[in-house]
């Protein structure tokens, strides 16, 4: 057992020991804080930028699918600094989108649209709002009642009680474009829906309808001029199509899984202004021995097409043949076994986009038929030529001699190949990943063409990696 003396002597010592670190630590704090004087001298660059110059910055930072998120602009750009913080919170082009915020699973959702919202001043706002069940019904009323006055874009994914319940709004004056998606079947005996009153959204233009029967829907339809109907039967289909007499687009977007028998006879439709048309999968083909489209200028037959099949011939190529006098741009989604018959009659046409369906062999006639040194007169006012989702392996002899072949116009009634560009297919972005980028193969002959005054654009949609 230690002594008295021997204890006394190792507390002294600890006690020393104590004093001399704390006299370190002491000394560590004073310099820690003039290091932090000195940098809070330090003026950074990005802070001596105008305000508006930042501010304008920070717009071009937003992910609008993306937007509640706390990582990422514009939650995060008030977490750098309280000068940032500040010019974040009074930006009000920052606040004006919320992308997607649901009842039952964001954590007090009807006041995180409140507080966003007063954030972006008199700016339109765009809302995209998931309301799954009828205890949220109040809470979507009166999110949308509160905001009615400034929403432009509306979606709208709901139960069909919610929706059949729903109090409707008197006015949205400067609401452009309205989604409406129901979650379930709707029973149609459930009666009529109305969102707003029959004048209520005299700006109203773009309607998007997913599992919504347009025959349920109190709509202003003769003014919208945008249309895109999904899980839609033939015969909805037809029938607003006949009301909705001032429309540009119309997008179809494959019938419901499970179609009754139809209430309507299915007459042809004459719509002297549509412009545009899309339909999405093979199943949507059944509306187009049924159309008769004057004014028609651009057609694609797109999305889930698989591949080719013989059935599609009685129905796409008369249709072509009606249209082929006004049609200029034609979206084919199923090269490359699309036949050689379907463009016969086109020809006005100036753009062709060919999509490749993966998993098929690439050569298709269409290739072939391209060259005019042996198909002169194959798509003769061609301008503008697309393949998308493929790889630049593709650029092969043959392309090459047929794209060559149309670098002159040799007269007034064959045009001149003013652009190519082949479209890499779409990977899915994740953060982490190191930028996807294809091999480009042919440089020069692609430079030859160039060379003769053809632009060529080779990557993404967004960003042409040909140089």
């Amino acid at each position: 057992m230690l002594t008295h003396h021997v204890l006394r002597q190792r507390l002294s010592d600890v006690d020393a020991n104590i004093s001399h670190h704390e006299s370190i630590l002491q000394e560590f704090k004073q310099e820690r804080s003039a290091i932090l004087s000195e940098l809070n001298l330090i003026i950074y660059p990005v802070l001596t930028l105008p305000t508006e110059i930042t501010a304008e910055i920070f717009k071009w930072c937003i992910d609008t699918g993306m937007r509640l998120l706390p990582s990422v602009a514009p939650l995060l750009l008030t977490r750098i600094c309280r000068q940032w913080r500040a010019l974040a919170l009074s930006t009000p082009a920052l606040w004006d989108t919320i992308s997607e915020i649901e009842f039952g699973v964001h954590p007090r959702a009807e006041a995180v649209i409140k507080t966003w919202f007063s954030r972006a001043g008199a700016r339109p706002l765009s809302l995209t709002i998931i309301c799954p069940e009828r205890p949220y019904l109040a809470s979507l009323e009166s999110v949308i009642l509160q905001h009615a006055s400034q929403l432009q874009y509306l979606n709208v994914l709901i139960d069909s009680e919610v929706l059949c319940n729903f109090i409707a709004v008197q006015s949205f004056p400067i609401l452009n474009d309205l989604t409406l998606a129901c979650l379930d079947d709707y029973d149609e005996a459930a009666g009529q829906i109305q969102l707003f009153d029959i004048h209520g959204a005299p700006a109203l233009r773009h309607l998007s309808l997913e599992n919504v029967l347009p025959s349920t829907i109190l709509m202003p339809w003769a003014q919208l001029r945008k249309m895109t109907l999904s899980l839609v039967p033939l015969w909805e289909c037809l029938n607003v199509l006949r009301r909705a007499t001032s429309l540009d687009e119309f997008r179809r977007r494959g019938p419901p899984e499970e179609v009754g028998e139809s209430p309507l006879e299915e007459s042809p439709v004459n719509h002297s202004s549509l412009t545009s048309l899309a339909i999405s999968t093979d199943d949507d083909q059944d509306i187009l021995p049924l159309l008769t489209l004057p004014c028609l200028r651009r057609l694609e037959l797109g999305g889930r097409f698989g591949q080719y099949r013989e059935y599609l011939d009685d129905d796409i190529v008369p249709f072509l043949s009606r249209v082929s006098a006004t049609l200029r741009t034609f979206h084919v989604g199923m090269s490359p076994t699309v036949p050689l018959q379907w463009f016969h009659t086109l020809t006005q046409l100036t753009t062709l986009e060919l999509v490749h369906s993966m998993g098929m062999p690439f050569k298709t006639d269409v290739i072939c038929a391209l060259d005019r040194r042996t198909s002169p007169d194959f798509l003769p006012k061609l301008q503008t030529f697309v393949f998308s989702d493929c790889g630049s392996d593709q650029v092969d002899d043959e392309l090459l001699g047929a794209l060559g072949s149309r670098c002159d116009a040799t007269d007034a009634a064959h045009s001149k190949l003013e652009s190519f560009s082949l479209i890499w297919p779409t990977f899915d972005y994740k953060p982490e990943a190191p930028v996807a980028r294809l091999p480009l193969v042919n440089v020069l002959p692609l430079r030859a063409l160039a060379g003769r005054g053809m632009r060529i654009h080779i990557g993404t949609r967004d960003q042409n990696s040909f140089y």
